[in-house]
């Protein structure tokens, strides 16, 4: 997921420059560039909190800007490719869906659940009306983790953190606390029993799909269209009054 920014149809922008030597003009036209994908940078996270619910820090920070050169003249944009946590996705695959539309991706706890043999194939969870939620509206981290535990549904070198019978381990009571909810032989969730208190802190949906609701080429192309010519006047003018 990429958008560039280039000279392309700036004709009546370029002829301006016909006054400068060819060194000078690919520094102004670099810097022009630069200063225009620092404003589409800044304009896609003024969009990414218009449309994500408090959207975490990871989100906003997930553009990389590539800067153009006078060697090379073209800016560009795109999610970083950098893995997010344990789950081996990054975050062009997270937000893909969010851009372009289409189906969620599986989580990592939705495929240690499955292959428990707990979650039913083309089944996905959902934050139940009992489940703790962090200030994004996840279930939090560490009740999934409980969760799982509680399950056994952990496996390699995390199997350390299923529940035993252990004294620490029945202290905490995770492996009598979360069970498996059916209608008839289908699971249909999982939920939690402490004390007096029950209530499902697990749904088990078809597989979400989202709309487009990042404009992420959209944005870019509106801030190129808008910006790049008067970047480039500016840029003359900087590279002139240099001259001076």
């Amino acid at each position: 997921m990429k958008a560039r920014i280039n000279t392309k149809g700036l004709a009546g922008a370029l002829a301006d420059l016909r006054g400068l030597s060819g060194g000078a003009m690919r520094e102004a036209l670099a810097d022009a560039l630069n200063h225009t994908a620092n404003q589409a940078r800044k304009a896609l996270r003024v969009e990414m909190n218009d449309v994500f619910e408090q959207p975490s820090p990871w989100v906003l920070d997930s553009i990389f800007m590539q800067n153009a050169t006078p060697q090379r003249l073209e800016s560009a944009l795109w999610v970083k490719e950098n893995k997010v946590g344990g789950t081996g996705k990054g975050f062009d695959d997270w937000l893909a869906p969010q851009v372009f539309g289409g189906a969620r991706l599986h989580k990592g706890s939705e495929k240690l659940l499955r292959e428990a043999g707990i979650l039913p194939a083309g089944r996905f969870i959902m934050p139940g009306a009992a489940a703790r939620l962090d200030a994004d509206g996840n279930i939090s981290r560490g009740q999934v983790v409980q969760i799982i535990s509680g399950l056994k549904a952990f496996k390699g070198k995390s199997a350390r953190l299923n529940a035993t019978s252990s004294r620490r381990s029945r202290q905490k009571g995770n492996a009598t606390a979360f069970f498996v909810m059916y209608r008839g032989k289908t699971p249909i969730g999982v939920a939690e029993r402490r004390d007096s208190q029950m209530g499902i802190v697990l749904a088990f949906v078809s597989q979400p799909r989202y709309r487009q609701r990042l404009r992420f080429h959209e944005v870019v192309e509106q801030v190129a269209n808008a910006q790049l010519v008067p970047n480039v006047d500016k840029a003359i003018a900087r590279v002139m009054n240099r001259r001076r």
